[in-house]
C-alpha cells in the first residue's frame, strides 16, 4: 500500500467522522468545556490553598528558629562552663620507615 492510498483512506475516514450528528458535536464540546472548567477550579483551589498555607509555614519556621536559638544559647552556656577544663595529651610521632 503506497502513501496515496493510505492518505485516501485517512481522508475517507475523516469524512465519515465529520458526518456525525449535530447533537454529538454539541455534547462533545459541552463535555470538553465542563472538563476545562473543572480543571481550572481544581487549579484555583490548589493555588488558594498554597497561598493560605504560606503564613502557617512561615510561623512554624519562626517557632523552630526561636527554639533553635534557645537551644544554641543553652549549648553555648554549657560549653562556657566546661571551658575551664584542660585536656592533657601526648603527641606521638611514628617513623615513616615502614
Amino acid at each position: 500500500m503506497n502513501y496515496q492510498q493510505q492518505a485516501q483512506q485517512w481522508q475517507a475516514l475523516f469524512r465519515q467522522k465529520q458526518q456525525g450528528s449535530f447533537l454529538s458535536r454539541v455534547l462533545l464540546w459541552l463535555v470538553a468545556g465542563i472538563m476545562l472548567v473543572f480543571a481550572m477550579g481544581v487549579l484555583l483551589f490548589v493555588l488558594m490553598l498554597s497561598w493560605l498555607l504560606i503564613p502557617v509555614f512561615l510561623y512554624k519556621r519562626h517557632q523552630l528558629r526561636k527554639q533553635g536559638k534557645s537551644f544554641f544559647h543553652q549549648a553555648q552556656q554549657q560549653s562556657s562552663q566546661n571551658s575551664g577544663r584542660v585536656i592533657e595529651g601526648e603527641v606521638l610521632e611514628r617513623s615513616s620507615d615502614n
